[in-house]
């Protein structure tokens, strides 16, 4: 499951999504899909979930959509913007 870091401040400028990480003072910004990806996981939700929905609403392969999600995925959980968490049955 993915969720948004409760210690991200975030807002939009233009189409874009600028955040600022409270504990490392760092700032982010995000392009149109990724900000639609911080939309998405405001309720935690999975890989699929995310992939279905964005597959639904642009047009991309599949592959490459979730290919995409997941390379995004993993840069902001390294970064801490986004946390994974192990799903639970």
């Amino acid at each position: 499951m993915y969720s948004r870091n409760l210690q991200i401040i975030d807002g939009e400028l233009d189409d874009n999504q600028v955040m600022m990480h409270i504990e490392k003072g760092k700032y982010f910004g995000l392009t149109p899909v990724g900000k639609r990806i911080w939309d998405l996981i405001e309720q935690p939700r999975n890989l699929d979930e995310i992939t279905d929905t964005l597959f639904s609403e642009y047009d991309v392969a599949k592959d490459k959509c979730e290919q995409e999600i997941r390379a995004f995925l993993d840069k902001a959980v390294q970064y801490n913007i986004i946390i994974r968490s192990e799903q639970h049955p």
